[in-house]
């Protein structure tokens, strides 16, 4: 009886958040830590037209889905990739275009397609211009 009072008491203790401090939540606390780490630096976007960033992203995503994932190209489309083709830009690049022969998606805006078609087993990488610019 005497070793289970104390053992009882610490954990009571610690259990009880300390006078005068709120509680934090998960959220709070790790925008307090990202704001702690942030760079002091300004925002310079990429170059190039923003649309063919999504594009290029969209077509490489539809590519994994549908070749390495073996997903279906509509549900692909719908549910697959948004950090890279963010799903209200995909509706002005129209529906891709899947080429199961030479294993290749397209997502293009009307003056630039962008490809992304398969080189190996494991991997899509996307192709932005022409069929010899392969980009990692």
């Amino acid at each position: 009886m005497r070793r289970v009072l104390p053992v009882a008491a610490v954990l009571a203790l610690a259990a009880a958040p300390a006078a005068g401090q709120a509680p934090v939540s998960p959220e709070d606390a790790l925008i307090v830590r990202a704001k702690a780490l942030e760079l002091n630096t300004p925002y310079v976007p990429p170059p190039g037209d923003p649309l063919e960033h999504h594009a290029s992203g969209f077509a490489k995503i539809m590519c994994s889905a549908v070749f390495i994932t073996g997903l279906d190209p509509d549900f692909a489309a719908e549910n697959v990739g948004f950090f890279t083709g963010p799903y209200t830009e995909r509706a002005r690049l129209g529906k891709p275009v899947i080429d199961r022969t030479a294993k290749a998606t397209t997502a293009a805006p009307p003056w630039a397609p962008r490809v992304s078609g398969t080189r190996s087993r494991s991997s899509c990488k996307r192709c932005q211009g022409g069929a010899e610019a392969w980009h990692e």
